[in-house]
């Protein structure tokens, strides 16, 4: 709608908008939107009281975009004040000099995981603020499990083989294994031992996939799982992991979903669903192996605008009580020592593997492995699954050409 203004009107508005004129500070995230808000409603809310002169405007990119819609702004020089990136961003922009060192003598930087902060250091600088470690492992229907007599979440694959026949016998649906993520994570835990081989190994060549014992044990014990009735391979191969999978556990249709903590608030808000998280059952360990992600954090580039006011806005992230809104939230871990655990008790079983030192950091997540294996994991595994009986040097020969191709 166009008004007419007489002149001593208009100059009042003009006055009064000069006066609050507010910076405006252009933050861009996966996170935030609907579906998975991480409590950054109620934090822009809380940070904007507590800056009255900043106004945040926050844009959500899904995380498979983000690689088109940023670089063309980075590179043209007009970025967002603050973006959501992982490592695998922070490895690529900031190796091209577009992210912005928020300095190692920051307050948080000594506080932070030294695992995580040896991931996220770069050269002496650091680009990035983690705001996480979410964990990754089993979603277990505890009343299903109680209905065969079962009062624990399998922590061991002789457990989770038990569960699974008990479950078979009733009738009751044991387990989704759906080809690529949650398949991913059994055959990562199985295949990786903590406190053995690194998984910087394999992914820079050194070692081959293909004539590893322990991955060829783990693909192994997926025909293990098969033979205990756990789940048919190829009605798995076809299930989509992200919507289907998910749905059949918040359904209360099958007890053991393998899958990410992000799903903790989903799962928590349906009514009458008793579940617990638990760590992944592993060849290597009796407590379950945590596979814990290193998740996303907040980088400042190069060419901000309003960099003080990014800069207010990672400092105001790095006070606990706001970071631990996040936290809650999202089902996390927080990167950095000491504070208050965040992790509902449900999730008690994953929690003690971790304080029991039987984790690993996913490899994906903190470079080890590059980030086209991690497809050809997705796609090769459920190839596997169509194939069961197919010999592993089928598999594995795959995943090494991965590496080869990555080098």
């Amino acid at each position: 709608m166009i008004r007419s203004l007489s002149a001593a009107t208009a100059l009042g508005l003009l006055m009064a908008s000069s006066a609050g004129a507010q910076t405006v500070l252009d933050v861009v995230a996966w996170k935030g939107n609907e579906a998975e808000p991480a409590g950054l409603p109620e934090l822009i809310e809380k940070f904007e009281a507590a800056n009255p002169d900043i106004d945040v405007d926050l844009t959500y990119v899904a995380r498979k975009d983000v690689d088109k819609v940023i670089p063309p702004r980075l590179q043209g020089g007009n970025p967002p004040d603050v973006t959501m990136v992982d490592s695998a961003l922070v490895d690529l922009w900031g190796g091209a000099g577009f992210l912005t060192d928020l300095g190692t003598d920051s307050p948080w930087y000594d506080r932070m995981i030294p695992a995580v902060r040896d991931v996220m250091t770069r050269d002496g600088q650091i680009l990035v603020y983690p705001l996480e470690v979410i964990g990754m492992g089993n979603f277990v229907n505890m009343d299903l499990l109680a209905k065969v007599g079962i009062d624990k979440a399998p922590v061991t694959l002789d457990e989770l083989k038990a569960a699974c026949k008990a479950l078979s016998a009733e009738g009751i649906a044991p387990m989704i294994f759906a080809g690529g993520f949650p398949a991913m994570l059994f055959v990562g835990a199985n295949g990786i031992d903590p406190n053995g081989i690194s998984p910087a190994e394999y992914g820079s060549g050194e070692r081959s996939f293909v004539d590893d014992e322990n991955f060829n044990a783990s693909l192994d014990s997926v025909r293990d799982l098969v033979a205990a009735e756990c789940f048919d391979p190829k009605l798995q191969a076809g299930l989509d992991p992200w919507a289907t999978a998910p749905q059949e556990f918040r359904a209360g249709n099958v007890a053991i979903l393998p899958q990410g903590a992000w799903n903790i608030g989903n799962f928590s808000a349906v009514e009458g669903l008793n579940y617990q998280f638990a760590p992944m059952p592993s060849a290597y360990t009796e407590h379950g192996l945590a596979l814990d992600l290193v998740g996303p954090g907040w980088a400042i580039p190069r060419d901000a605008e309003h960099k003080e006011a990014a800069r207010k806005w990672v400092d105001f992230f790095a006070e606990e009580e706001n970071l631990n809104v996040f936290l809650t939230a999202e089902g996390a871990y927080s990167p950095y020592t000491g504070g208050v655990s965040t992790m509902p008790d449900l999730a008690a079983p994953y929690t003690a593997a971790r304080d029991a030192g039987s984790l690993i950091l996913w490899p994906f997540s903190t470079l080890e492995f590059p980030k086209i294996l991690q497809s050809e994991w997705e796609d090769s595994i459920t190839g596997f699954l169509l194939n069961i009986d197919e010999d592993n040097e089928e598999t594995l020969e795959r995943w090494d050409y991965a590496i080869e191709d990555s080098l």
